[in-house]
């Protein structure tokens, strides 16, 4: 049916003129763009109420993506509007008025104040994204790089046609000879001090083994982070591998067991005090249990798709009842953690708390 309703119409617009297929065009623009400013109304909105979290999505980010079909390439623009657009209605009004399209009113928004919002949108009416993105350097100037001149390794240039290339004599020792191509480049290369570029290739069972360790180790964005998630690898590797670390453990361990033998001889046994701590094997087991994914699921039954920095949350909110039972544990993201925090014990208090726990962090870092 709907295929039949656009052969329809291709045939309806072969009859225009190109005069009227272009101000057709621009009458759906304006409608398109009057949709999206009021799609970006709605985003503004869901973030304040935290809908997304409540219909069972990580972030509005994934809501947009799996709620919303949007694509991926579409969402980070509508997101950053969003998040000015209450403080600057007039954002969305240029938008409908196709004034401005998407993407300059996404370069403008971090950088609006109430001083300057009706100059930035009347300066980049009509402009480009080249254009507006040179506008936007004079709110926050960048630094401009003083020349330089680095000194780079020498290669030796082949011979050639006309071109001799000397014999070392006999007594010189040479290096040993590296064979490159074009076709071959270093896989490991100093970008800039301290710093180094790493080049290989992996097949699909490297992939998922490298995605599955992104969420194991509580890292989002496995392409974007993959230093710090190869890195964590590293470390665990050699934690359990490297004689050194093992040498150091066992030392550590001795000691430990030395100052708790002592101090059982003047400390009696008691029952253990309550306390929300979750020993690792059961920790193991709920995150099976929960198929290693965070188990909220929102207002319409839609589970979060979350299998990154998961954490034991109390179903019976342990502050209440002081259950610690493996029974009422289960998985949360921290998105979801905090969502249900919040409507257990109040958003204020949870923020007050969070805030104490930060002030407490940074009174034990400073010297």
């Amino acid at each position: 049916m709907m295929i039949e309703q656009f052969a329809s119409y291709f045939t309806k617009l072969e009859r225009l003129s190109s005069l009227e297929l272009h101000r057709s065009a621009e009458k759906l623009v304006l409608v398109e763009n009057t949709s999206i400013a009021k799609l970006i109304a709605h985003l503004a909105e869901m973030s304040a109420r935290k809908t997304a979290l409540k219909l069972g999505y990580k972030s509005l980010y994934h809501y947009c993506i799996n709620g919303l079909n949007l694509s991926e390439g579409a969402v980070p623009a509508r997101i950053h509007v969003a998040n000015v657009s209450r403080r600057f209605p007039q954002l969305l009004v240029a938008l409908a008025e196709s004034r401005i399209s998407l993407t300059v009113a996404a370069l403008l928004a971090p950088h609006l104040t109430e001083e300057n919002v009706d100059d930035a949108l009347s300066d980049c009416a009509g402009k480009t994204r080249r254009e507006v993105e040179e506008y936007v350097v004079l709110f926050r100037p960048k630094p401009v790089f003083e020349p330089s001149i680095r000194k780079r390794p020498a290669h030796l240039a082949p011979a050639g046609p006309g071109r001799s290339t000397p014999s070392p004599s006999p007594s010189t020792p040479q290096p040993p000879t590296v064979q490159t191509t074009r076709h071959s480049p270093n896989i490991l290369q100093a970008a800039r001090a301290e710093i180094y570029n790493f080049r290989f290739s992996g097949g699909r069972e490297f992939k998922d083994k490298f995605e599955r360790l992104a969420e194991v180790l509580g890292v989002g964005n496995a392409q974007k982070n993959m230093a710090e998630i190869i890195e964590k690898a590293l470390d665990i590797a050699l934690e359990k591998k490297d004689p050194k670390k093992k040498l150091e453990r066992r030392i550590k361990r001795q000691r430990c067991a030395k100052t708790k033998s002592r101090s059982n001889e003047f400390v009696k046994k008691s029952e253990p005090a309550k306390s929300r701590y979750v020993a690792s094997e059961v920790s193991e087991r709920v995150h099976e249990r929960g198929a290693y994914q965070c188990v909220f699921r929102g207002l319409d039954g839609t589970r979060c798709t979350a299998r990154t920095a998961l954490q034991i949350d109390h179903a019976d909110p342990y502050g209440i009842f002081q259950n610690n039972d493996e029974s009422v544990l289960r998985i949360l993201c921290a998105s979801h953690n905090l969502l249900e925090a919040e409507r257990v014990y109040g958003a204020d208090f949870i923020r007050r708390k969070i805030s104490e726990r930060r002030r407490g962090k940074s009174k034990s870092r400073s010297p």
